[in-house]
């Protein structure tokens, strides 16, 4: 299934997308109660199986494209978790070929725009504004002190990030949370597709374009540290909750590695596609 957060006029919802449209799940009850979004629902025993057996019972759609607004595909993640170059092509030149271990970092829920809606380039010091495609896990059930091998089962779906950095603000300290967690500088979206539709997240195609020109270009299978790995480790820190989000990290080819850098510009369109998981697609602008 494909689960989707919207907005019409001033009511959020939430439901699933077929060909035709969107099938209003929020209004719908199930065994006596209604899912308060995409996370209850999937954190909720059986609920993946209540919307499943909705969506195939529904005659017809209950809104078009047209008229909704996307929303974050978890609106209010709990945690955001992102891994820092973790493609090989950012340690080709090492002579070990990867780093120990990977770099984590957190981001806030208000440096992500929805699918279709604006990234923003700052006004203070924002002009080197960066894209990032990455490929992002949802987790749907508590996970703390993971086995690699049992990873997978904590996570109920994918979507796909624009983990956009503002290149201005690095070597500002040395931390690089101003770099990562500027406002709506990066997107996510456009809906949560259900784990069960992705056979191995580490086998698929991403690539990212810049007013329709390739580049980024690669596949999840270039992890260093892959996604059962990445979800274990975490949780070795910190448990995991329903709809926390992980950030899986972007292959090589983003603007920062261009000569001269290729910086996202006001007016720019960026589009960041991963194979079974559709296209996040945002504009940019800049800050008023």
């Amino acid at each position: 299934m494909k689960l989707i957060s919207f907005s019409v006029g001033n009511k959020n919802y939430f439901g699933a997308v077929v060909e035709n449209g969107i099938i209003d799940l929020s209004s719908m009850e199930f065994n006596g109660r209604r899912f308060l979004d995409v996370c209850d629902a999937l954190s909720t025993e059986g609920g993946f199986f209540s919307l499943r057996d909705a969506v195939q019972k529904a005659n017809e759609v209950d809104f078009n494209f047209e008229e909704i607004t996307y929303k974050l595909p978890i609106p209010r993640p709990q945690k955001i978790f992102c891994v820092g170059r973790n493609y090989r092509s950012y340690h080709e030149v090492k002579e070990d070929g990867r780093p120990e271990w990977p770099s984590i970092f957190p981001r806030f829920v208000d440096s992500f725009s929805a699918h279709n809606e604006a990234i923003i380039r700052g006004k203070d010091d924002g002009d080197q504004l960066d894209y990032e495609g990455e490929l992002v896990a949802i987790i749907s059930k508590r996970a703390r002190h993971v086995k690699e091998n049992e990873a997978l089962s904590f996570v109920g779906g994918y979507t796909i990030a624009n983990e956009g950095s503002v290149r201005n603000w690095i070597g500002r300290g040395t931390q690089n949370c101003p770099v990562k967690n500027q406002w709506r500088s990066g997107s996510m979206g456009p809906f949560l597709v259900t784990s069960d539709e992705i056979s191995d997240p580490g086998k698929l195609d991403i690539f990212t374009e810049v007013n329709g020109e390739r580049r980024q270009n690669g596949n999840t299978e270039m992890m260093i540290f892959d996604l059962p790995f990445v979800i274990s480790y975490i949780s070795r820190f910190t448990p995991l909750e329903p709809g926390d989000c992980i950030c899986t990290g972007s292959p090589g080819g983003s603007a920062i590695e261009h000569t001269p850098p290729a910086y996202l510009r006001p007016g720019d369109e960026l589009k960041v596609s991963i194979e079974g998981l559709g296209s996040l697609n945002n504009k940019v602008e800049s800050e008023v």
